[in-house]
């Protein structure tokens, strides 16, 4: 009876030793070399490029690595240097990532599931200025791990496709969902100094904030051989609005001369904080880009555009008095923003994954700013060269 077992017990285990070899190189090999479907569908690959569900280039807070040198609009509460002419060169920078922990597809790569981790810092800095070359605002979002879904309609392959082949206009449409996220700005140390030296009622603002966010895309770029139009639906929530999207306390200002519905309170230090008020507490954006069919030498042409529905905050950063009484005022106001990205971009040949893009070209902006406390200033525009690594 033992004799018998034996084979089948032999055959067992060599299932089980195939089965774990499986899962390990299941995370460390290329798509094309991995597992079958059915063995793909119960083990999922760990942290392995996923080519769908990153930023649009004109996202204005994408989760790439960019750089922009531009000629930025000069307001009173952003310039530093106090020069007379209308705009002076300002540079942006952005360090974000999209990694992914773990993605599965199934039903011959049909349908598909990534979950990634995601994070983006913004640095505002005016280095043509003489004096100390200030850095501005920067920016920080973080958050629990985003799940995005995938539906493709036709196969897509990380390889040149054939010039005999044509592929359809709808090729896929994603899901993407954070429950999670937030927000912190800060304002640079040299304006934080110049504005308590020439007496500014509110020296800094706290812009920081929780949000959910949802992303809607049809056509993904995950080919990036073949021509592409996508178009993108995004939208976030405050998940507390009744604390607005900043607030002001004591140590950093004049309370009074936020304009609020809510009434002041202690915080935890014991200083008296206020809250601006929300209004409608969300953003909405709609993106569209297009990507050229990829020449043999790995370049093609990329135009991107973004109109964004955000809040303009209700408050004024050059005023000198300090309001003796509260200020109750209505919600913050809204604005579109308009961003635009024109350029190339060369795809590095026999490697998709990450840093396997590099992008050049001309990027534009304009509505109220877009970066921390100052999102109260209107008019805001650059235009400029930008670098784009992903």
């Amino acid at each position: 009876m033992k004799a018998n077992t034996l084979p089948i017990r032999l055959m067992l285990n060599k299932k089980l030793v195939l089965l774990l070899v499986s899962t390990m190189f299941s995370s460390i090999l290329p798509a094309e070399n991995q597992l079958p479907d059915t063995m793909v569908y119960r083990t999922g690959r760990w942290f392995q490029y996923v080519p769908y569900g990153h930023s649009l280039y004109a996202d204005v807070h994408p989760d790439f690595v960019r750089m922009d040198v531009s000629a930025t609009s000069y307001s009173a509460a952003t310039n530093y240097g106090n020069p007379n002419n209308k705009y002076g060169g300002h540079v942006f920078a952005v360090f974000g990532g999209r990694i992914s922990i773990w993605s599965m597809d199934f039903q011959q790569r049909r349908f598909g599931l990534n979950i990634s981790q995601t994070f983006n810092a913004q640095l505002w800095m005016d280095i043509f200025e003489r004096t100390t070359a200030p850095i501005i605002n920067t920016d920080y979002r973080v958050g629990i791990p985003t799940l995005t879904f995938i539906h493709r309609f036709e196969q897509s392959g990380r390889e040149p496709v054939p010039s005999s082949v044509k592929c359809s206009f709808l090729k896929n449409y994603s899901i993407q969902v954070c429950p999670f996220k937030h927000e912190s700005t800060h304002i640079g140390d040299e304006l934080v100094l110049q504005r308590a030296d020439k007496g500014y009622a509110l020296r800094r603002v706290n812009v920081s904030y929780n949000y959910a966010e949802m992303l809607l895309t049809l056509n993904e770029p995950e080919n990036r051989y073949i021509e592409t139009h996508t178009f993108r639906l995004g939208a976030f929530v405050l998940l507390r609005p009744q604390e607005g999207w900043y607030f002001v306390n004591s140590s950093d200002g004049a309370v009074n001369n936020l304009y609020t519905n809510n009434t002041t309170h202690l915080n935890q230090a014991g200083q008296s904080e206020r809250y601006g008020p929300s209004g409608m507490p969300f953003e909405i954006w709609l993106q569209y880009q297009y990507q050229s069919v990829c020449s043999r030498l790995g370049f093609q042409a990329l135009v991107s555009a973004e109109i964004r529905n955000r809040a303009m905050y209700n408050y004024s950063l050059t005023e000198t008095a300090v309001s003796p009484l509260p200020r109750y005022g209505t919600a913050d106001n809204r604005r579109f923003t308009y961003s635009i990205f024109a350029g190339a971009r060369y795809n590095m040949p026999h490697y998709d994954g990450y840093f396997s893009r590099l992008a050049f070209g001309i990027r534009a902006y304009h509505g109220n700013c877009p970066y921390g406390m100052f999102r109260s200033e209107d008019n805001f525009s650059y235009i400029g060269f930008s670098i784009v690594y992903q």
